[in-house]
């Protein structure tokens, strides 16, 4: 008799046909977009088709109760989220999250706008940078050329924001104020006009196009100080504009400013104005000022540089012709003087030119030593240096005293009205070879200093006082000396004492006097050389800026 236990095998193959027939069911339901089954409903068919057949093939039934299990495990995890679920709150989210994707879809669309935006503004802006370099290598070589320039910024400023005037100011380090170096078109004064000033249109663009302004008390120096652009769109309602009315020149729009740098430090100031009546300044505006106050403050600074370089230039080509002239005023050669020594050196630094000494055998009682150190550098210096040269070779032929002399050629000096300065300091020193007397005048800081063979001892015998060509009135004071065999006069430029060796320290009158006492049985010539070498060691390498020159006088 068969069990029905043996047919077991049946159902268990209907319900995995069944079952695949669902799951075929359900795909085509999501395929077609009927509805959505959830993935639970495709796991536990896929489990109770799978038990069914294994079982069917290893004729171990068990493995389909296991899968039953499995499926209504699956089924209570579907429901347990169902029954916790909520709808309402799940959609919510699910619009966040869209919006959030819109918005990020709208900043990038936002941020390639940007993007292309400040990617033009920077084609433009290196277009501008462009046309200004450009335009300022055309102003090197010409004369006037930061004023050229300057009116060219003017004129590229005018036309871009279509303003009716525009001024260009640029600070004086020297006396702290800000100058008009460029001004065109229309600007009414934003500042307090002079009481004294008459109230018309030439006077008062005069005033203007030559006026200086303190760095504080007052809008452009209050602004320049600031280092911040500024825009004015109605200057009657801005407490900073000074209304100078009624007349209607005088009557004030809107304003621009912006600062010029140089590097970090602010060095000029624009400003462009609107009549009233026009379209007042705006942003846009203001920015583009910036940028172009930006472009000029960049090429500014190599025309600075150049400037400077030519100036530089021309002071050592002049520096080059003066020491060439001075080279030649120098005696070539010394006088051959009884009973008498001499020696003496001149270290010229580099376009300087300011040393000169003479050695005038003017009568046969009386020979004349002139150490002299001009004030200035290059031709200036050279000026000033002849012309004491030809005023003392003329009056050292006079029977007059040294402290006369002098006088004499500090009014020649002191009535030169020129602007260069036209000071010196002078050691006059005359000798009479009969008496063996010195008479010493001296002005300024060039020193004389007396050896005394006797005692072997070294002292300053001159004094300071003023230099040549300060005042007419300054008195000069005769010194007279005897001298004896082995006595030495010394006189140097302060050039000499000054010199600076590496360390910073001066060679000074006590390193002089102690080659000049350590040498006092050598010549003039001798001890001259000495001081010269015992210089250059001590200075090495160190650079001088001023001229060093020493003249020894020995009483034989």
């Amino acid at each position: 008799m068969t069990s029905i236990d043996s047919f077991i095998g049946v159902p268990l193959l209907i319900s995995a046909i069944l079952g695949l027939v669902l799951l075929l069911s359900l795909f085509m339901l999501k395929v077609r977009n009927k509805t959505k089954p959830s993935f639970i409903f495709y796991l536990m068919l896929a489990a109770v088709i799978a038990g069914a057949l294994y079982s069917v093939i290893t004729k171990k039934y068990i493995y389909f109760v296991f899968a039953t299990i499995l499926s209504e495990f699956f089924l209570a995890i579907f429901l347990l989220f169902k029954t916790f679920d909520d709808p309402e709150k799940r959609e919510a989210k699910k619009a966040a999250k869209a919006a959030i994707e819109t918005s990020h879809s709208d900043q990038d669309t936002v941020s390639a706008a940007l993007i292309t935006e400040l990617e033009e503004k920077h084609k433009r802006t290196l277009s501008v940078y462009n046309d200004f370099v450009n335009k300022v290598s055309n102003f090197f070589t010409n004369d006037n050329s930061m004023e050229n320039f300057l009116e060219y910024c003017n004129g590229v400023l005018r036309e871009k924001v279509s303003a009716d005037g525009c001024i260009i100011l640029i600070a004086d380090d020297y006396d702290q104020v800000l100058a008009v170096k460029s001004f065109v078109g229309s600007f009414p004064p934003p500042y307090k006009l002079p009481d004294d000033l008459p109230h018309k249109p030439l006077r008062v663009e005069t005033n203007l196009r030559f006026a200086q302004f303190q760095l504080s008390g007052n809008i452009f120096g209050d602004i320049f100080t600031e280092g911040k652009p500024v825009l004015i769109e109605d200057s009657v309602k801005d407490p900073r504009v000074y209304q100078n009315g009624p007349e209607d020149f005088l009557r004030t729009g809107s304003y621009i400013f912006a600062p010029i740098r140089e590097e970090e430090n602010v060095v000029g100031l624009i400003g462009l104005a609107k009549n009233p009546g026009e379209s007042k300044f705006n942003k846009d505006d203001l920015d583009k000022v910036e940028s172009l106050a930006n472009a000029i403050s960049v090429t500014m600074n190599p025309l600075y540089s150049f400037l400077a370089y030519a100036e530089k230039t021309e002071l050592n080509k002049g520096g080059s012709i003066a020491s060439k002239y001075q080279k030649d005023l120098l005696p070539q050669k010394l006088p051959v003087i009884p009973k008498m020594s001499i020696g003496c050196f001149s270290n010229q630094a580099e376009g300087v030119c300011g040393d000169y000494y003479d050695i005038l055998a003017s009568r046969k009682d009386k020979i004349s030593f002139i150490m002299s150190d001009v004030a200035g550098k290059g031709m200036n210096s050279l000026i000033v240096m002849i012309m004491i040269r030809s005023i003392l070779r003329l009056a050292v032929n006079t029977a007059q005293s040294a402290a006369t002399i002098m006088t004499w050629a500090n009014k020649g000096i002191c009535g030169e009205s020129s602007k260069i300065d036209h000071f010196a300091s002078v050691a006059l020193i005359n000798y009479n070879a009969t008496t063996k007397e010195a008479e010493i005048a001296t002005c300024g800081n060039n020193p004389v200093f007396l050896f005394s063979a006797s005692d072997k001892t070294i002292k300053q015998v001159s004094t300071m006082s003023e230099p040549l060509g300060v005042t007419k009135e300054t008195v000069f004071e005769n010194i007279t000396l005897k001298l004896n065999s082995g006595d030495i006069l010394a006189t140097c430029t302060d050039g000499l004492l000054e010199s600076l060796n590496e360390n910073g320290v001066q060679y000074s009158s006590s390193s002089l006097s102690r080659i000049i006492i350590k040498n006092c049985n050598a010549s003039a010539k001798e001890i001259s050389n000495k001081v010269k070498d015992d210089l250059k060691k001590f200075c090495g390498v160190a650079q001088q800026y001023d001229d060093q020159s020493l003249l020894v006088i020995k009483i034989q």
